[in-house]
């Protein structure tokens, strides 16, 4: 990071008019934005942003208003639709970016909400599938080792030059009408004419290349499938290095037509996507409201229901407040599949309660300084009852994403006493866990009122996008 930053320091100084000064006038204020994958999440994000600040990128102080993230396919989509668009894109109009790259294909759907000015929202959770432009190598190396082996060109060296070929001069041209393609490795003394093998060249059929191609696109197709036809698409673009293939190109046009879907293809170089993208959705910023990719909540303690609980009736307690409580439910707040635009912001009440008897003004001010909601996610469909068993470990399928910490310290000296039922004494403090977005991340943080004013904890991000 740190030498991308110097490199694109020295060739802005070198290329514009009072360029040092203009970077230096402008450096501390620079956002930097990432485009990462779509399944990407908070930790992720977290590594990135550590080496980010470790390669001066950014400060500490900074790394959240200046560090920004986006996914690829949302990166992909802004580029795509920057350029001249045609006539397909109509109000309503719902349609697919498919990003193909080198290890995973990204298809996020979007409705097209407006024309003037361009707004999109996402229609459903994006999907992601391991079947990238890799697997197709790995496919030709599975072919060539079959066909090799227990030959003197059964070797490891030998056979990664044969794939280095396929990659370099077959796979970028290949559209499967040829009869069979030639692979360069060794020299013109390599010859076995039995194995296809001649001065240095070893044919292979295009009906190995088109099965290899083919598992890798009906992978493609079966990971957007569900999410195309219960959205009704029309379009899909196509973006990544991976669809810059002929043979892709055309077997996933193929595919999608038995669904009335239609490819619209990009008249520049695909390969920019995600880097202009990056930058161009900052500034256009045409994606107006997105998906959640899975359903986000908070490990509480709820009032005892003897239908929904039933399962933990032996760890029933009686907590300070003289209510029977259970420990470890999930209380979800925003559930996967939620179409959330800019503005979403939610509100949830919150308590905590004390023994008022057993319960010094130390303890009391050392309990409010470390208030903690631990926030998780489910990424299955539905909505699970508990996020940790009876013995407090994480269920599982739940993840623990992150922590919302505040200190209410503040607030120990002006508690009262509150009475609960058959007289028990307990103090009570009151806050609120308020979710929303900022800039293109869903985030969260505690709000409570001492003497009447608003205060807030630290602001922690939570990953939305798929």
């Amino acid at each position: 990071m740190r030498y991308l930053m110097q490199n694109t320091q020295n060739f802005f100084e070198a290329t514009t008019l009072n360029g040092a000064e203009i970077w230096r006038r402008l450096r501390d204020t620079t956002v930097v934005i990432l485009a990462t994958p779509n399944e990407w999440g908070i930790r992720e994000q977290a590594i990135l942003r550590k080496a980010a600040i470790c390669a001066s990128l950014v400060t500490e102080e900074n790394a959240f208003t200046l560090l920004q993230f986006v996914t690829e396919a949302e990166a992909s989509v802004h580029y795509a639709l920057a350029r001249p668009r045609g006539e397909w894109l109509k109000r309503n109009t719902v349609f697919a970016v498919m990003d193909c790259g080198g290890s995973t294909v990204d298809t996020t759907v979007y409705r097209c909400v407006s024309l003037d000015p361009l707004s999109l929202k996402e229609a459903c959770p994006s999907e992601c599938v391991q079947a990238g432009g890799i697997f197709v190598d790995r496919g030709v190396e599975k072919v060539l080792k079959r066909r090799l082996c227990g030959s003197p060109f059964d070797d490891l060296d030998i056979i990664r030059g044969m794939v280095n070929s396929f990659e370099n001069d077959v796979k970028p041209r290949f559209d499967g009408m040829m009869d069979e393609h030639v692979l360069r490795f060794g020299s013109v003394r390599d010859s076995e004419p039995s194995l296809g093998i001649n001065k240095g060249k070893i044919a292979v059929s295009a009906e190995d290349l088109r099965d290899v191609f083919n598992a890798v696109t009906n992978q493609i197709v079966s990971s957007c499938f569900r999410s195309l036809t219960e959205q009704k698409a029309k379009y899909v673009i196509l973006v990544g290095g991976f669809a810059e293939s002929p043979y892709v190109r055309r077997a996933l046009s193929k595919a999608l037509e038995n669904f009335d879907i239609t490819v619209v293809k990009l008249a520049d170089h695909l390969k920019k996507a995600a880097a202009e993208g990056a930058v161009i959705g900052l500034i256009k910023q045409f994606v107006v409201a997105r998906a959640v990719k899975a359903t986000f909540g908070g490990c509480v303690r709820p009032l005892y229901d003897k239908k929904l609980h039933r399962e933990r009736k032996h760890t029933v307690k009686v907590y300070p407040d003289g209510k029977q409580r259970v420990d470890g439910a999930f209380h979800p707040w925003v559930t996967k599949g939620t179409i959330l635009r800019g503005t979403f912001a939610h509100k949830l009440a919150y308590h905590m309660a004390w023994e008022a008897s057993s319960t010094s003004n130390g303890d009391l001010s050392s309990s409010l300084g470390d208030i903690k909601i631990e926030v998780f996610d489910w990424q299955e469909d539905g909505t699970p009852t508990w996020c940790k068993d009876e013995y407090g470990l994480v269920m599982k399928g739940m993840r623990l994403i992150c922590t919302l910490n505040a200190d209410l310290s503040a607030l120990a000296g002006g508690l009262q006493i509150k009475s609960g039922p058959r007289g028990r004494k307990f103090y009570r403090v009151d806050y609120e866990v308020c979710v929303y977005f900022g800039g293109t991340q869903l985030r969260a943080k505690l709000q409570w009122r001492e003497k009447g004013v608003l205060h807030e904890g630290p602001v922690t991000v939570m990953p939305y996008l798929h």
